[in-house]
C-alpha cells in the first residue's frame, strides 16, 4: 500500500510543478466541489447508482468553472478551454474521491496489480 501511495504522489506532484498555478487552482477548486457534490448526492435519499451519482456530481461541480470562463470571455479575458479541461478533470477526480470516501469503491492492491473495485 505504501508503494501505491508513493507512486501516486510522484505521478501527481512531479508534473504539477510544470503546470501553471491557474490550472492547479481550477483543478483543486473543482475537485473540492466534486467531492462535496458527490457526498451530498450519496447522503440524500435519491435512488442513484454510483455511475449516475458520479456523472451528476461531476456535472454540478463543472458548472461554476464554466460560468467563470463565460464571465472571463465577456470581461476582457478570453475563454480558456485549458481552464475548463482542468475544471472537468478536477470535478471527475473529486467525484471519484467522494465515492471512495463513501465506501462504494475501494482500491485493492496485491502483488503487481492495483484494481479499483466496488459493491453495487
Amino acid at each position: 500500500m505504501r508503494t501505491v501511495f508513493l507512486l501516486v504522489l510522484i505521478l501527481v506532484a512531479k508534473p504539477s510543478f510544470a503546470i501553471e498555478s491557474d490550472k492547479v487552482s481550477h483543478f483543486a477548486g473543482s475537485s473540492a466541489l466534486g467531492l462535496i457534490a458527490d457526498s451530498v448526492a450519496y447522503h440524500t435519499a435519491t435512488p442513484m447508482g454510483p455511475d449516475e451519482r458520479m456523472a451528476v456530481s461531476s456535472g454540478v461541480a463543472l458548472v461554476p468553472g464554466f460560468i467563470i470562463e463565460c464571465v472571463d470571455e465577456f470581461s476582457g479575458y478570453h475563454f480558456s478551454w485549458a481552464d475548463l479541461l482542468a475544471d472537468a478533470l478536477g470535478a471527475g477526480t473529486g467525484s471519484v474521491a467522494g465515492e471512495l470516501l463513501s465506501g462504494q469503491f475501494w482500491i485493492s492492491a496485491s502483488g503487481r496489480q492495483v484494481r479499483l473495485i466496488g459493491h453495487w
